[in-house]
């Protein structure tokens, strides 16, 4: 009963998408920096901010417990997926339309959001802990 009418309430599995996507960002961008030298390379980036901020703002009513058999769950998250696109900007090293210090900038941008969102989740884990066992930690 917890698994399939508490835990899709809590917001954990949009913790688990945003999680994803933050890594996958990483590995294209360090895509990106291996690529900085290899000739025609066309930089890429991973799109997924606008999607992810409509999943956490988007409120949906709670469904009621005694939903029949074959009903759709509301509130229930769906699933955000990231887009890996190739950027055609006017940027050249000479090379290829990789910039280092861009690149390294988001890197470490993406790196202080995934531990961001970690640190949200393990908050997240704590509460349900709290509630489940009635102990304040």
């Amino acid at each position: 009963m917890i698994v399939r009418f508490v835990l899709p309430r809590t917001g954990v599995a949009r913790f688990k998408q945003a999680l994803d996507a933050y890594s996958l960002r990483q590995r294209v961008v360090a895509q990106n920096i291996a690529n900085v030298q290899t000739p025609g390379y066309r930089r890429k980036e991973v799109s997924f901010e606008d999607s992810l901020k409509r999943a956490f703002v988007q409120r949906l009513q709670l469904a009621p417990v005694e939903n029949p058999p074959r009903s759709i769950p509301i509130g229930m998250p769906t699933r955000q997926v990231p887009r890996v696109v190739e950027v055609k900007d006017d940027y050249s090293n000479g090379v290829n339309n990789v910039d280092m210090e861009k690149e390294m900038t988001k890197m470490v941008e993406t790196n202080l959001a995934y531990s961001m969102m970690t640190k949200f989740l393990k908050g997240r884990f704590e509460n349900l802990h709290e509630a489940i066992t009635g102990r304040i930690k």
